[in-house]
């Protein structure tokens, strides 16, 4: 049987329709898509999401989320420097974001007026492309590639203002954000503020907030941990291998500072005593190098202008070895800040208004041009697609 012409020509239009009309890119894997996605830059993938909701799904996924984050963690870390600016009529604070990439390249990322004129002094922490700011009586959360910036949930109503220490980490084995936060509790306290000699260790409680989801927070309240914390927090929180370490001050009857650990699996609080050539309490504080407590020796820099790195082999028995010995003699010691920082396999430290990195294995300085006085608070930063939406 003969097809006339003209249907045969009909049929083929059907066929090429139907052929138009077959999605392809869904039909590829997870795995082929985000190869796809993690090709594109921030702003195509916030242009995506509006494409249709199963690719707004895919991208603010815990795990394209946690995927886009390491790469450009790996690839690309840039150095977030922020600016304060109080406010005094308006009782106001302005924050300034501004990145700068290891070629000394600028980007303006995020300005924003806030009615709390207490982050004009608030202390930062960037984590995994995320900055947590604290102040006396508040903690904020910003997103400065998405531009945003939202107060988190009102911790303990009894905390004494004043007296706050908290840590800011990402989980990856969880693909979650952490906030720990230490406050100072009074059962018959009467003033607003009290001395630092008045506080107890007896009157210190913590709580964890859990932000696991895009626009939202788990549970959307604190929990507090049930497990008491043996000594006072000093320092800003760090999270190395899914703990989180601070410096503490010293104990009774003891001479030299503790380390205080944060095991998140079973909220159990342990102390580790640092190596024994650590004496004063000169810049103290807890990096993670690879995956590893580290701690730079300040008071021996100071001395030689040679820093001293500790590594963490086991905490249960506060095992120490000294890994590294970087000289930084030809800087001068009075010329270069006490706060070192990591990001990779490299040593950061900021030195006559240039930051300055050390390549541990090529040993190796190189060096980009810092901002303004004006920026005093800098971390190393990644942009993320993470929305904080409705927290």
């Amino acid at each position: 049987m003969k097809i006339p012409v003209v249907r045969r020509k009909r049929s083929s239009e059907e066929e090429e329709g139907n052929y138009a009309n077959i999605d392809y890119f869904n039909k590829l894997s997870d795995d082929v898509i985000t190869s796809l996605f993690l090709r594109c830059t921030l702003k195509s993938l916030s242009m995506l999401r509006c494409t249709s909701k199963l690719w707004n799904n895919f991208i603010t996924a815990p795990s394209f989320l946690h995927s886009h984050l390491t790469q450009s963690t790996q690839n690309g870390p840039k150095l977030l420097f922020l600016e304060r600016i109080c406010l005094y009529r308006s009782e106001s604070s302005r924050l300034r974001f501004v990145s700068i990439d290891m070629d000394g390249n600028r980007e303006e990322l995020y300005t924003v007026t806030s009615h709390d004129y207490q982050l004009a002094c608030a202390t930062m922490q960037v984590r995994f492309g995320l900055v947590c700011l604290s102040t006396d009586c508040r903690l904020y959360l910003c997103n400065p590639a998405l531009q945003q910036l939202c107060e988190l949930p009102e911790y303990s109503l009894s905390a004494t203002p004043g007296y706050c220490h908290f840590g800011f980490g990402y989980l990856h084995s969880r693909k979650e954000y952490k906030v720990v936060h230490f406050f100072y509790s009074f059962p018959s306290m009467t003033e607003r503020w009290c001395h630092r000699g008045k506080l107890r260790v007896s009157h210190l409680k913590c709580e964890v907030l859990t932000i696991n989801k895009v626009g939202g927070i788990s549970f959307n309240r604190w929990k507090e941990i049930a497990d008491r914390s043996p000594c006072h927090p000093r320092s800003e929180g760090q999270l190395v291998n899914e703990c989180m370490y601070w410096w503490t001050y010293c104990v009774p009857r003891a001479r030299v500072n503790q380390i205080l650990s944060f095991d998140f699996e079973n909220e159990k609080f342990l102390t580790i005593s640092p190596p024994s050539p650590f004496e004063g309490d000169l810049g103290l504080f807890v990096m993670d190098l690879k995956g590893m407590v580290c701690l730079p020796d300040s008071a021996r820099f100071c001395r030689s202008s040679i820093l001293d790195l500790w590594i963490l082999k086991d905490k249960i028995n506060c095992t120490w070895v000294k890994e590294y010995s970087i000289r930084l003699i030809d800087f001068g010691f009075k010329k270069i800040t006490y706060v070192f920082m990591t990001c990779n396999e490299e040593i950061i430290f900021q030195h006559l208004g240039k930051v300055v990195c050390y390549d541990l294995k090529r040993k190796s300085f190189r060096e980009v041009e810092a901002l303004s006085h004006r920026f005093l608070q800098y971390g190393v930063y990644s942009k993320s697609l993470f929305s904080l939406g409705t927290i």
